[in-house]
C-alpha cells in the first residue's frame, strides 16, 4: 500500500475516535449514528438503521482482529484495512452506511448535497465545517456545485479502496492528517 494510502487509513482513524482514547470501539462506531439523531438529521428510525449499518462495519470487518474484540489501536486498523483490501463484499459494506449520510445532509431534500450541506456533514462528524468546501471541490467529479448519491457513495468507498494518490476521493473525510 502506498503511504498516502496509509495516511488516509490514519485519517479515518482518527476522524471516527470520537472520544479521543487512541482507539476505535464500537461504541465510537454506534456514537457516529447517534450524532445525526442528535443533530436531528435523521429521525430515530433512520438513526436506527443508519446504526445497524455501522455496526455491521465494525462487527464484520473490524471486531475480531483484536484480542479481546473491542478496542483497535490506529496501527490494528492500518493493517486491517490493508487486509481486508482484497475482500470481494468490503466496498458494499462501506457504501452501506453512505446513503444514509446523504439523506440526512441533504437538509433540503432535494436529492443532492450542496456546499452548505456538505459543511454540515463535517460538523456533524466533528470536523470543523470549514475544511469542508475542499473536499467537496475535490469530490465534486463533474463540477456542477452539487454531490449526487452517486458521486458521495463513490467517494466515501473510493476513500478506502483506492491506490491512486490523485483520486479526488482522498479528501472525503477531510485533509490527511
Amino acid at each position: 500500500m502506498s503511504a498516502d494510502w496509509e495516511r488516509r487509513m490514519k485519517t479515518y482513524f482518527h476522524r471516527i475516535d470520537f472520544d479521543k482514547d487512541g482507539s476505535i470501539t464500537k461504541r465510537d462506531f454506534e456514537g457516529m449514528a447517534e450524532r445525526f439523531v442528535e443533530s436531528e438529521k435523521l429521525d430515530a428510525v433512520k438513526g436506527k438503521e443508519l446504526k445497524d449499518k455501522l455496526i455491521k462495519v465494525w462487527e464484520n470487518y473490524l471486531k475480531g482482529v483484536t484480542s479481546d474484540g473491542t478496542k483497535l489501536t490506529e496501527s490494528v486498523f492500518v493493517a486491517t484495512m490493508r487486509k481486508k483490501l482484497h475482500d470481494h463484499q468490503l466496498k458494499e459494506a462501506l457504501a452501506g452506511p453512505l446513503p444514509l449520510f446523504f439523506g440526512a445532509v441533504d437538509a433540503n431534500g432535494d436529492g443532492l448535497i450542496q456546499r452548505d450541506e456538505f459543511s454540515l456533514f463535517f460538523q456533524i462528524i466533528g470536523l470543523d465545517p470549514q475544511l469542508a468546501p475542499a473536499s467537496f471541490d475535490a469530490i465534486d467529479t463533474n463540477h456542477d456545485g452539487q454531490l449526487s448519491l452517486d458521486e458521495f457513495v463513490e467517494a466515501g468507498t473510493e476513500f478506502f479502496i483506492t491506490q491512486d494518490e490523485k483520486s479526488p476521493a482522498r479528501v472525503f473525510w477531510g485533509p490527511l492528517i
